[in-house]
């Protein structure tokens, strides 16, 4: 390659790999366990690390080094870039591309030499992947893992990227030794070039993630419009909303559930998809609980790998289907889901695991496919009667050829995902048989069956403990245990939340993210784990009544709002303050998980139902405002906030509707105009505060409380008033005067001969926090005085 023109190679072979290096602002801004194979004698930094996919990459070639300051100061002082590689323990291309790359000496031997290799566990570091993954969506208008990613030392802005590279060249597509030295090159003959570009791509990230709105109500129309969005791609043939590939999404069901219900046809298309769902191949018939999603548009043959979040809200759905339809086939997959985790994802410490791993001796989904002579062994092996293979064979679709082959190795016969060929009920009708009958052979068949699987290779499990998706499997353990009545899953909801308080929880210090093997990783909890952990205590409080749970939610949402939450910007997904991120990002979006911001907003109107106490009606509305705008934009996007704006406004419609100037601001003080009346130099009226107990507001004076204020915002108008006599206040600010019940403050408006406008300004406190400072605007008319 001509060396003079190595950075111009770089880009046209970026360009041939589908990326976009030249001017990445141009894209659309608006879219949303492997043994020692190296042979080296100790492994790499990333054996001391608590995630088990960096541990993976313990015994590579490659001189991993974990995010952080050691990594950042190396390639400062050696002015390299850093290579970032970002995935997971259960992503099958992430082991693909460590086969082929990460496990090569040669394509080690430069990685180690031209850059600083740095690898992270997206699972862990949620806000380094959003940052980074942003930036490769711009750069290359797609996304994904394995992410690969060049960045610049100093401020670690990311100059180029992609996501799955194969090692060699492919036709016009660089491979991933090519790409490496082109980037070196360029590194050296063209630093300032790639510096700019850095600067470019980290400005808009930062316009994407960092992106404010001003202050707005949830339109009038907002719900249902989400609603026509979702039943506009309905598939009325094999159930989901959208195209192939198909994903589960419980956020959106359950928004149909909870806010769309009395409709027929939402309550048609939801039982149609749970159905559709749990008689695909998407289930695991056998063992219970969902792969992560489908390849094609009928449920048939997933991506095997299984998800702890997925199946947490996927039982919390299928329960809820249950308690509002009586439908009993959902309510048998619920528990099939619950009896899964708990038989397969459970640590000793009664926390939950992460995920399990798509693929067994690098053949993907190996142990969950069948032939029909298994099906035979299998039942032989198990003593049931001979016929029972064939009620097998044709329960579960065998009987209609093959329908799986692995893509990755065409070579290899051609095998089947199970599936149920019908509806239970239509099948036990076809074979004569009572809905009892029937389920009580295919329990015997299936535990047949899995006694013979459990025999085969298993997928890896990742076993670090996540606290904000061990939330949401304590929410749907929780969920469970109620609407079936079944105290075995409060049970297990309640020992992993005693744990994660015991080991992962301090009143001073917060929540920490991720553990593992008794082990807690020093990573601070992001807001969806707050958020998601709260989901978890609110729903055994519901099956349990246990108020300590009520407790320690409102602590988690004190300790949630002192660390993420921002009274013009609303929620922030990070604390403030990380060096090693050059934007704080948040985001509103609910894809396969719940956005954090989201989930605070329903923990509040949950909280509001559950206590009656209308500050939670103020904190929501206080979260709401700053994102309504983007809610308004994009309502599909956001259907875990139109759940809780659905049963916001079934609570107080006026706050929740609407212009933000008629109910503007939210809080648990009512501020109103007394009577007024003309004086001898201008207008006599009075402020009047209703300030319910255990709420006070209080008087000027108080370090680090806005006292009470009223002013004018009109022109050459001035007001007077004497602030009301209060009372000490006995808490942890000395000095403080309080006022509390019902007070009226008399006020005197001179020079204006028109309307003018009142600016009230208190803040509400009780004895735990004080709520961020509000102004009511109050108009004062002459035609108000007689």
């Amino acid at each position: 390659m001509p060396v003079q023109d190595v950075a111009r190679w770089t880009v046209v072979a970026a360009a041939a790999a589908g990326l976009m290096l030249t001017d990445p602002v141009t894209a659309d801004e608006t879219a949303p366990i492997h043994g020692n194979a190296s042979g080296r004698e100790t492994p790499n930094r990333l054996a001391r690390e608590t995630s088990p996919y960096l541990i993976q990459h313990a015994w590579n070639p490659v001189e991993w080094h974990p995010w952080g300051e050691e990594a950042f100061e190396l390639a400062r002082q050696q002015n390299k870039p850093i290579f970032l590689s970002i995935g997971y323990s259960t992503c099958y291309w992430c082991h693909v591309m460590e086969r082929e790359s990460f496990e090569d000496p040669r394509i080690a031997a430069v990685l180690n030499e031209y850059f600083i290799p740095v690898k992270v566990d997206r699972e862990e570091r949620p806000d380094v992947d959003e940052i980074y993954m942003t930036a490769v969506q711009i750069m290359t208008r797609h996304g994904g893992w394995p992410l690969s990613v060049w960045l610049e030392p100093d401020t670690l802005k990311p100059f180029f990227g992609g996501t799955y590279f194969p090692p060699k060249d492919q036709g016009e597509r660089p491979g991933f030794m090519t790409l490496l030295h082109a980037i070196h090159q360029a590194w050296k003959e063209k630093e300032p070039e790639m510096l700019e570009q850095a600067d470019r791509v980290a400005a808009a990230v930062e316009r994407r993630l960092a992106e404010t709105h001003t202050l707005a109500n949830p339109e009038r129309s907002v719900v249902d419009d989400a609603v026509s969005q979702l039943l506009a791609t309905f598939d009325p043939v094999h159930g989901g909303y959208g195209d192939a590939p198909k994903f589960p999404m419980p956020v959106h069901l359950n928004f149909l559930q909870e806010a769309a219900w009395d409709r027929p046809d939402v309550q048609a298309s939801v039982v149609h998809t749970l159905d559709q769902m749990a008689m695909g191949g998407m289930y695991d018939q056998v063992g219970g609980g969902f792969h992560r999603y489908s390849t094609d548009e009928r449920w048939l043959v997933p991506h095997f790998e299984k998800m702890l979040y997925d199946n947490a809200m996927l039982a919390s759905v299928y329960a809820r289907s249950y308690e509002l339809t009586g439908n009993g086939f959902h309510g048998a997959i619920a528990r099939e889901t619950l009896d899964y985790v708990l038989r397969d994802m459970v640590d000793a410490s009664g926390a939950f695991w992460s995920a399990q791993d798509a693929e067994s001796n690098a053949r993907e989904g190996q142990s969950y496919l069948w032939t029909s002579e298994e099906i035979q062994e299998a039942i032989n092996a198990s003593g049931l009667p001979a016929d029972m293979a064939a009620f097998a064979i044709e329960l579960y679709g065998l009987d209609r050829g093959a329908n799986f082959r692995d893509p990755h190795h065409p070579a290899e016969p051609a095998s089947n995902v199970l599936f149920l060929s019908s509806h239970p009920r239509d099948i036990a009708a076809d074979m004569g048989q009572s809905i009892a009958e029937f389920h009580q052979n295919v329990t015997r068949i299936n535990a047949a069956l899995l006694a013979h699987r459990d025999l085969r290779d298993q997928p890896s499990t990742d076993d670090k403990i996540l606290a904000g998706w061990n939330g949401l499997m304590i929410a749907g353990l929780a969920d469970g245990g109620r609407v079936f009545d079944e105290p075995r899953y409060i049970q297990a909801a309640q020992r992993a939340l005693e744990w994660i308080r015991e080991s992962m929880w301090t009143r001073d210090g917060g929540l920490k993210r991720s553990a593992r093997e008794g082990r807690v990783a020093e990573i601070d909890g992001f807001l969806e784990d707050y958020a998601f952990l709260v989901r978890g205590l609110l729903s055994v409080y519901e099956a349990t009544g246990d108020r300590s749970m009520l407790t320690w939610a409102e602590q988690l949402m004190e300790q949630a709002k002192e660390r993420f939450f921002d009274e013009s910007a609303g929620w922030f997904d990070v604390e403030e303050g990380d060096p090693s991120l050059f934007v704080r990002g948040r985001s509103l979006y609910d894809g396969a998980v719940p956005s954090g911001t989201s989930v605070m907003l329903d923990n509040m109107r949950r909280l509001h139902s559950l206590t009656g106490e209308a500050v939670w009606l103020g904190e929501a509305a206080a979260a709401l405002h700053p994102v309504a705008a983007a809610i308004n934009r994009a309502p599909r996007g956001a259907a875990q906030s139109l759940v809780a704006i659905h049963h916001l406004r079934a609570a107080d419609a006026d706050r929740f509707t609407g212009d933000l100037a008629k109910t503007e601001p939210a809080g648990p003080v009512t501020v109103s105009l007394g009577t007024t009346s003309r004086g001898v130099d201008g207008l006599e009226t009075s402020v009047i505060l209703e300030i319910p107990w255990p709420w006070h507001v209080a008087l000027p004076g108080g370090d680090g409380v806005v006292g009470l204020h009223i002013e004018t915002a009109t022109p050459g108008a001035s007001v007077e008033f004497t602030p009301p006599t209060g009372q000490p206040y006995d808490g942890p600010i000395g000095g403080l005067q309080v006022v509390v019940g019902r007070v009226e403050i008399p006020v005197r408006i001179r020079g204006a001969e028109g309307p003018i406008t009142l600016q009230v300004t208190w803040q509400a406190c009780d004895d735990r926090l004080c709520l961020a400072p509000r102004t009511d605007r109050l108009l004062v008319s002459f035609g108000d005085a007689p």
